[in-house]
């Protein structure tokens, strides 16, 4: 109760999760993000046995905290918190497309090169991409780190990156987080390319990065964009990168529509990894 009451607010009533079409799903949006840390921090204290005289549930007073990057002397620190591997973050975040989770972590790289603000983030990430990628940036277009509203990158920069994180000593674990075919995360679903046993032996060969654009219409909604990019493990043994985009799908009932785009995709993928 503390998570709701720290910032929160909670749906009324559970609706179907829309890609599994099973179990309930519960929403919530943490409205004040830093109270509801708070929150967490000291029940996290308590449970390990740290006394703490503070009210659980209480604005976050953020100007009581000392200036950043002064620290803690050593003599009054009762207590550290250890982040999990960073690859256990950026596996959550590709698998399922945690939104939320991208935009921290680009923050949080921001962080590392002195930038406290998304633009300021956004400009060291550029400078990364070209110095460390080779990639031109004026083939991108980034506002935030979850490829909101606006976003935009070509298939060259798109597979200039994949290509380019094959030689980084992260990308076992870069791909090992993204969601495979017919297997787990936003591709868990995708399975409609196994009915035809030639295809079958695509499941989990294909690691792909999904990604959904729709736009509201006086009518409805606009499928603007679906893409996929990521890895096929052909059937001829060789790995490659590639991208998938479909633009300008129109106009959609519902979330059905969209997941027929992906079964679609699916099965192009599958006939790629086929054929290469």
């Amino acid at each position: 109760m503390s998570a709701l009451n720290a910032g929160t607010a909670a749906s009324s009533k559970a609706i179907v999760a829309p890609l599994r079409q099973s179990h309930p799903w519960i929403p919530f949006r943490i409205t004040h993000p830093t109270d509801y840390a708070r929150t967490v921090f000291i029940e996290a204290l308590r449970s390990a046995g740290v006394q703490v005289d503070a009210a659980t549930v209480k604005p976050n007073a953020a100007a009581a905290l000392p200036a950043a990057g002064s620290g803690y002397a050593a003599d009054t620190r009762v207590a550290e918190l250890v982040s999990h591997p960073w690859s256990d973050y950026a596996r959550h975040i590709l698998k399922v497309s945690y939104n939320i989770g991208a935009d921290t972590s680009l923050l949080l790289f921001g962080l590392t090169r002195g930038a406290r603000t998304m633009e300021a983030s956004l400009a060291a990430e550029r400078e990364v991409l070209a110095a460390r990628f080779g990639i031109d940036v004026a083939a991108l277009h980034f506002v935030d780190g979850a490829g909101g509203s606006g976003a935009a990158a070509t298939q060259g920069a798109v597979l200039a990156m994949l290509d380019r994180m094959r030689a980084r000593p992260s990308f076992a674990a870069y791909f090992d987080a993204l969601p495979r075919l017919g297997v787990d995360g936003s591709l868990s679903v995708v399975t409609d390319f196994a009915a035809d046993p030639a295809l079958a032996g695509a499941r989990g060969q294909v690691r792909a990065k999904t990604g959904t654009f729709v736009e509201a219409a006086p009518t409805g909604a606009l499928l603007r964009a679906q893409t996929f990019a990521g890895y096929i493990d052909a059937k001829s043994g060789r790995r490659y990168a590639y991208t998938l985009f479909v633009n300008e799908v129109g106009e959609i009932a519902g979330t059905a529509d969209i997941l027929s785009v992906f079964q679609d995709e699916g099965i192009i993928s599958a006939l790629l990894w086929k054929a290469l």
